[in-house]
C-alpha cells in the first residue's frame, strides 16, 4: 500500500478538510456495460450546484476486477476531492447514474443512489468513500478480514440483487416507459485521515494525482 505522496507545495491542501467523493457502479459479468453508454450527476447537500469536473465525468475502470466502473476525472481516475466545510459533520450525497445496457431487460436503467454521510473525528482532515484507505477503522478488520476489498465500499447497481443485507440499505425498483428506476437509500461514517492515507488514490488514480490535489475546488 504506497501513501499517497504529498509534497511540499500542497501544504494548503493537507491543512483544509477534504472529501474524496467515489462513485462506483458495480455490474454483472453478462451485463456487458460500456463505459461510454453510463452517465453519471453528483449533488451534496451543502452545494447549490451538482459536483462534476471541469470536462464532466469520465467513466474509468481502473481496477484490476472491470465489473467496477469508477467516475473520475482526466487527472483523477478514483473519483473526486472537493473541499468540505469546516463546520460540515454531516450531508447527503446522491448519485444518479443512468446506463444503457442493451443485453439487460429493459436495455435503459436509472439509478438513484443516496448515502447520508456522517463525517467523524479522527487523525487528519480528509474524509474518503474508499474504505481501503481506512481499512484499519473500519468494522471489517475487526472480522478478520486483514486485507481491504474494493467489494466493501458503497457501490451503485442496476439491480437490487448483489446489495449485501450488511449494508442495511433500503432498495426498491420500478420499471416505468422501457427504463428500469432503482433507488438505494443508506448511512454511513467516514472517520478523519490523513491526506496521505489515500493509498488508493495512489494506487488506482493514475499519473496526474499531484495536479489533482491542486486544483481542489
Amino acid at each position: 500500500m504506497s501513501p499517497l505522496h504529498i509534497n511540499n507545495t500542497m501544504s494548503l491542501n493537507v491543512s483544509r478538510h477534504l472529501f474524496h467523493l467515489l462513485p462506483v457502479l458495480q455490474v454483472d459479468p453478462f451485463d456487458r456495460v460500456a463505459p461510454e453508454n453510463i452517465k453519471l450527476t453528483v449533488t451534496v447537500s451543502w452545494r447549490n450546484q451538482p459536483v462534476e469536473p471541469d470536462e464532466g465525468w469520465i467513466i474509468h475502470q481502473p481496477y484490476p476486477n472491470k465489473l467496477y466502473f469508477v467516475a473520475g476525472s482526466q487527472l483523477c481516475s478514483l473519483g473526486r476531492f472537493i473541499q468540505l466545510p469546516d463546520d460540515q459533520h454531516s450531508g447527503t450525497i446522491t448519485f444518479q447514474w443512468l446506463v444503457e445496457a442493451p443485453e439487460v431487460p429493459p436495455g435503459y436503467f436509472r439509478v438513484d443512489h443516496q448515502l447520508d454521510i456522517a463525517f467523524a473525528e479522527g487523525r487528519g482532515n480528509t474524509w474518503s468513500m474508499d474504505v481501503a484507505n481506512w481499512w484499519a477503522l473500519s468494522e471489517y478488520a475487526t472480522e478478520g478480514h486483514s486485507k481491504p476489498e474494493i467489494g466493501r465500499n458503497r457501490f451503485s447497481r442496476i439491480k437490487r440483487q448483489g446489495i449485501s443485507p450488511s449494508r442495511r440499505a433500503s432498495v426498491s425498483e420500478a420499471t416505468q416507459n422501457g427504463c428500469r428506476h432503482i433507488s438505494i437509500h443508506e448511512s454511513l461514517t467516514l472517520p478523519a485521515i490523513a491526506l496521505s492515507s489515500c493509498w488508493t488514490v495512489a494506487t488506482y488514480g493514475g499519473e496526474d494525482i499531484s495536479n489533482c490535489l491542486e486544483t481542489i475546488p
